[in-house]
């Protein structure tokens, strides 16, 4: 479990920003090509360690592109559920 969360907590923020930047605003149609793209891009989202994610992807044994699909997919399933928690408060 620790892996994964020192792999996916850099790497929501930059599936957030990149959901945002769509007319969608949501992770629901996102693509991991799409993600690619912008992880590529240094300038996008710089608050957003690329360095870390790499490193969580190598301590887990994961393809890049492996991580970035099962975060998008996590992503998605709670979407409605943040949604309804930030109209909320």
């Amino acid at each position: 479990m620790e892996k994964v969360l020192f792999a996916a907590d850099e790497l929501t923020g930059l599936i957030w920003s990149c959901a945002l930047m769509r007319s969608s605003k949501s992770t629901m149609d996102m693509e991991v090509k799409s993600l690619k793209k912008k992880f590529k891009d240094k300038k996008f989202a710089a608050g957003c360690s690329r360095e870390t994610i790499a490193q969580g992807t190598e301590r887990l044994g994961w393809e890049l592109d492996e991580l970035f699909d099962k975060t998008i997919l996590a992503m998605r399933s709670c979407e409605a559920d943040v949604a309804a928690a930030m109209e909320k408060a």
